[in-house]
């Protein structure tokens, strides 16, 4: 079986870093486990997380073009957004 990268729990991370898990679980993006993967070097998951940030609620990016990428990731993992 092939090594894996363990995530990180709340214990073992910045307060800075554990606010950024709060808001992305109490919106649902981006993924959780991703960002505690990211987590391992903190200063590669701000700028990841800061950059979906803008992108996505800040609008550097047009609201209909993403609702296009939404839906294109649901069919991709075969969700019936």
């Amino acid at each position: 079986m092939a090594a894996r990268i363990q995530p990180l729990e709340d214990t073992e991370v910045s307060a800075d870093i554990k606010q950024r898990f709060k808001t992305a679980g109490e919106r649902g993006a981006p993924n959780s486990l991703l960002l505690r993967i990211l987590a391992r070097n903190p200063d590669t998951l701000r700028m990841f997380y800061d950059s979906w940030e803008a992108i996505f609620y800040h609008g550097i990016v047009d609201h209909g073009l993403k609702e296009i990428v939404r839906v294109r990731m649901a069919r991709v993992r075969g969700c019936g957004y």
